[in-house]
Order: structure tokens, then C-alpha cells, then sequence
């Protein structure tokens, strides 16, 4: 598999936030270090349907004590369980997911127009945001599918790198240009295909190309065959909160025809969606 992401981890952000307290000193009283390396240890499961002890230290960074005593501590709050030495996420999970996707306007109303949208231009819809740990990935808020266009199963909550889709590149260019910039300095960007942009330079000009067009349009860039547009999705102050996006086989539709008779509804679709959170 390979990784992505650039993210630090929960415990290496509050390193650099309390220096002092990383080297003993006083840190951030507020701050729970057990809690972080617990959801450090739910993280490392992403993409993976087990774990052993040790893979969930090499993953999270932590040590193997501190590792399974985070799952220990998991098992016996019915959010893992465990077999054989393997750990495995439970149902127990999901109602926390839940919470967010019935309480949150964008996610309430993102999968119905996710829905409507692909059964009118009979393809296949996306919602997505930047992970707010992470500016190096993109989260599923909806899909709604007309074809399986991409090789890896995705689903709401599946991730994807932002660097190389159009929902990516329309959100990592709403970031700040400090932000934008910070985020490039440290990122690595993998070469998905013989297409992806993989130097900051270029990719840094295709993001503020996308600022100010407003719109993406990415061809495979993140896997052969795949073309995809996407716009952005405002809240009520004008901010760029999400990304809306149409993904198509390559030939199936040009690039023309995704401007001409996609653009117009993705746009329309994005303005419905705004309006109702």
C-alpha cells in the first residue's frame, strides 16, 4: 500500500507546540497526551483490517507497551476486539460516525444532492473536505456511484491524496498562501501515474490556476483512465468548506465535454448545496 500522507502525527504536532513539555518542562495542562495516543492507535487501522501489537507501535510511532496498552484499553471500551493477536475495529465505531453525518448540515445534505446529481448526468458524485489533520489528504463526505471508476473501493469516509484529484486541488487552493506554502515545503509528492505533477513548483502553479478559475479538471493523475472535475462548495461567509466533484472514464468523455455539460451542473448543484447548510 502505498502511503501518502505527510500528516504528523497527534503527538508530534503537540511536541512542536509545547517544546518544553516534549523535554519534561511544562506543556499545555489542557492537553491529554494518553488520549492522543489512543487516537493515534485508532488512526494506524485506516485502510487496514487488522492489527498486531506491533504494527499498531510502527504505525502510530509509539512504543509496543504504550501501543497495546492503548488497545487494551480500546478492547475494553467495545471499540476493538481481538483474535489471535490481530486487533480489529467493532460496530462500536460507528455511531460516532453517525453523530457526524446526521448532524452536520454539509454531510445531511451532501449525500441527497450526491444522489440526485448522478442520476441526472449518469455519473458518478462526489463530496469531499481536507482532512483538518492534514492537508495532504481528502476525506469522502458523500458518493454516490454511477460506474466504478477508480480501482480502490471508496466510500464515505475512504481518503484520497489531495495533491493529484480535482476536489484536492480546489481545496488545498482555498487554503492561505502561508498555509498552501507550509504545507508544501514538507509534502511528498508520489508519482501515481506517468502524469502527476510531482514537483512543488508545478504543483503550486496549478493551484493558483485553480484559484482562479475556480474550478479543476484533473486526467490521470491519480490513476490511467480516470478524468475529473470538481468546484468548490462555499459556507455562508464565502469560505471553501468542501469540493464537489464529477469522475468519468477517460473515454467515455473528453475533457471538452466535461467543461461543456458538467461544469454548468456541478456548479448549480454546488450552489443547491450551499444554500441548504
Amino acid at each position: 500500500m502505498s502511503d501518502y500522507r505527510t500528516k504528523e502525527s497527534i503527538i508530534e504536532l503537540w511536541r512542536k507546540v509545547n517544546p518544553m513539555g516534549a523535554s519534561g518542562g511544562t506543556a499545555d495542562p489542557n492537553f491529554m497526551l494518553s488520549l492522543a495516543r489512543g487516537l493515534e492507535v485508532l488512526r494506524a487501522f485506516e485502510g487496514r483490517p487488522s492489527l498486531s501489537v506491533a504494527e499498531a507501535a510502527r504505525i502510530s510511532g509509539l512504543t509496543r507497551p504504550s501501543a497495546g496498552r492503548c488497545l487494551f484499553t480500546l478492547v475494553r471500551l467495545g471499540y476493538v476486539r481481538e483474535r489471535g493477536g490481530r486487533y480489529m475495529l467493532t460496530p462500536g465505531l460507528l455511531p460516532l460516525a453517525c453523530g457526524f453525518l446526521t448532524s452536520t448540515p454539509l454531510a445531511s445534505a451532501s449525500q441527497a444532492m450526491a444522489n440526485a446529481l448522478r442520476d441526472r448526468l449518469q455519473e458518478t458524485i462526489s463530496v469531499g473536505a481536507l482532512d483538518p489533520a492534514d492537508p495532504g489528504r481528502i476525506i469522502y463526505i458523500a458518493r454516490a456511484e454511477r460506474n466504478q471508476v477508480i480501482a480502490a473501493p471508496l466510500m464515505v469516509g475512504s481518503t484520497l491524496p489531495s495533491y493529484c484529484t480535482s476536489m484536492g486541488r480546489v481545496l488545498l487552493a482555498a487554503l492561505s498562501g502561508d498555509q498552501r506554502e507550509e504545507w508544501l515545503s514538507d509534502a511528498v509528492l508520489e508519482s501515481r501515474t506517468e502524469r502527476t505533477i510531482v514537483t512543488a513548483d508545478g504543483l503550486r502553479a496549478e493551484l493558483e490556476a485553480v484559484a482562479e478559475q475556480r474550478w479543476s479538471l484533473v486526467e490521470e493523475e491519480l490513476e490511467l483512465g480516470l478524468r475529473s472535475l470538481a468546484v468548490p462548495v462555499r459556507d455562508r461567509d464565502g469560505n471553501i468548506l468542501a469540493a464537489l466533484n464529477v469522475a468519468t472514464f477517460s473515454h467515455a468523455h473528453s475533457r471538452e465535454h466535461l467543461m461543456e455539460k458538467y461544469l454548468p451542473d456541478l456548479r448549480a448543484a454546488a450552489g443547491q448545496l450551499e444554500r441548504a447548510i
